[in-house]
């Protein structure tokens, strides 16, 4: 009798082993697509950074080019040059954020760093995008999709 409990137990014991085998199988199979699809995505991020980087130095050069090619001096508004306000106090990031969305209207987050670093190399970029989603939380800016900021309406043409 003792023997037919054991047989049973026994019998168990394959009947889980092998269906933890088969679970075990196919974790592995989706560890490899996942795997897969990373070195995809990462391949993808690699390349689309690369190409970003490029486009973005043929811009700035393009940028440096057109006054000199054309000989306009002065091509950017006197609001964007200027880093300070009227009295000469340096601008707060706020006035500088809607000083360069001005006459763009839109920007990118990583557009409005990439400025207001290269206008105020004092300023921490790392308090940049908590400036800016305090500014869309007053409506002194609006985030009309993730990383993307534009003028309120009634702000394009009124002063910071």
């Amino acid at each position: 009798m003792k023997s037919h409990r054991a047989l049973a137990v026994l019998g168990e014991l394959r009947s889980l082993a092998s269906h933890d085998a088969q679970q075990l199988a196919q974790a592995k199979g989706r560890l490899a697509r996942a795997e897969a699809e990373l070195v995809a995505a990462r391949s993808a991020f690699d390349s689309a950074s690369t190409r970003a980087e490029v486009s973005q130095r043929v811009v700035r050069g393009a940028e440096e080019l057109l006054p000199a090619a054309t000989g306009e001096r002065g091509a950017e508004p006197e609001e964007v040059r200027s880093t300070a306000t009227p009295e000469g106090q340096p601008r707060t990031i706020a006035q500088e954020v809607l000083a360069f969305l001005r006459p763009r209207q839109r920007a990118t987050r990583a557009q409005i760093v990439q400025h207001i670093t290269a206008m105020r190399p004092d300023i921490n970029p790392g308090s940049l995008g908590r400036e800016l989603s305090r500014m869309a939380a007053k409506g002194t800016l609006i985030s009309v999709a993730r990383g993307v900021y534009a003028m309120p309406p009634t702000a394009a043409g009124g002063d910071a």
